[in-house]
């Protein structure tokens, strides 16, 4: 359904973390152990996304792709054939 947008799961977790969290917990930093783990794991998940474009974007430029981009952005930037709308 589409009000459904979370679902349970069983996990299995390092104890130093758990008490860690529990601090931040008491500490009011969060509500719950679910609300951690929620954040954690969109931080990574974006972490990860970003990472990816990163290295796409790296490999892009190694294969000198990157220098056809800046030739291409010279040659429209002064090009004298542009057009002027008409009125």
């Amino acid at each position: 359904s589409m009000a459904q947008t979370k679902r349970k799961s069983v996990i299995s977790a390092d104890v130093g973390h758990l008490d860690r969290i529990s601090e931040l917990i008491r500490a009011g930093r969060y509500a719950t152990l679910s609300e951690f783990v929620r954040e954690a794991m969109a931080e990574k998940l974006d972490r990860l996304r970003q990472a990816r474009l990163a290295d796409q974007v790296a490999r892009y430029c190694e294969q000198g792709y990157d220098r056809e981009d800046l030739d291409l952005i010279a040659a429209q930037a002064f090009s004298t054939g542009r057009r002027r709308a008409k009125r």
